[in-house]
């Protein structure tokens, strides 16, 4: 039963698909991206045939960032979801009835497009036919490859198995979730500022080719058309493209 549910509706959050509109746009980024490495480092239209071959590379790592971004935003809102239900629970609901009340209201909060309404969904008609609440948790575990919800999946398993104190488990869990979420949201409060100077910097270096170009005009033609000067800015863009690298993994902090 929990099989043939998850193979019709269950997503694999590990495998980000991008839409039409999000692959079309990342293509245009990506070309715009290479037409202003063309123009600045080689000053020709045939740059950007020998550059296209970046294109793929680039849309693969937006592909990354809206795949991670969705991760992320799933356990945030399945952290909300289980303030729900503790809340139930205390309450006196069962953790079967308490996952179904909240759904409607992480509908209400989220949306019913969102994607733990679609788990919930999942979880509640899984219930309706019996299945059982550890495995459709351990599904959406797997499937999400977040850690934290398999985390939760094998407290969940264990506590059930010996009869352990649901409320307990889901309190205590629940303030390991609220402090690794106020740990990275202080993170990001702290580089945000670093985060738009690396942005800026990123930007410096063609502003001031830019510059120069626009007081001294033909200041750096000795750099175009020739081998010498093709081979100068090969390794000036090389050197550009590294340090962008390396400056994006300085302000990536993951908790």
């Amino acid at each position: 039963m929990l099989k043939s549910l998850k193979q019709q509706e269950s997503t694999d959050y590990k495998t980000y698909r991008m839409s039409i509109k999000e692959y079309a746009l990342s293509i245009i980024q990506a070309f715009g991206l290479v037409a202003v490495f063309a123009y600045f480092f080689y000053r020709s239209y045939y740059a950007i045939i020998f550059m296209s071959p970046f294109v793929p590379f680039f849309v693969f790592r937006k592909k990354k960032q809206l795949g991670e971004k969705r991760r992320r935003n799933l356990m945030l809102q399945f952290k909300e979801m289980l303030v729900s239900v503790n809340g139930s629970v205390q309450a006196g609901y069962s953790l079967e009835n308490a996952f179904c009340g909240a759904f409607e209201e992480m509908k209400g909060f989220y949306g019913e497009k969102s994607d733990i309404v679609k788990e919930l969904a999942i979880i509640k008609r899984g219930l309706n036919n019996n299945a059982g609440l550890t495995g459709l948790i351990r599904d959406l575990a797997n499937r999400s490859g977040i850690k934290d919800i398999s985390d939760f999946a094998g407290v969940l398993y264990i506590g059930k198995q010996t009869g352990g104190n649901i409320n307990r488990i889901m309190e205590s869990y629940i303030n390991v979730i609220d402090e690794k979420v106020a740990v990275m949201q202080e993170i990001d409060t702290m580089v945000s500022a670093k985060r738009f100077e690396q942005k800026i910097m990123n930007m410096v270096p063609f502003l001031i080719i830019f510059y120069i170009e626009l007081t001294s005009p033909g200041f750096f033609e000795s750099l175009y058309h020739n081998l010498a000067g093709v081979v100068i800015m090969t390794v000036a863009l090389a050197v550009y493209v590294f340090s962008v690298y390396m400056s994006e993994k300085i302000v990536d902090i993951k908790v």
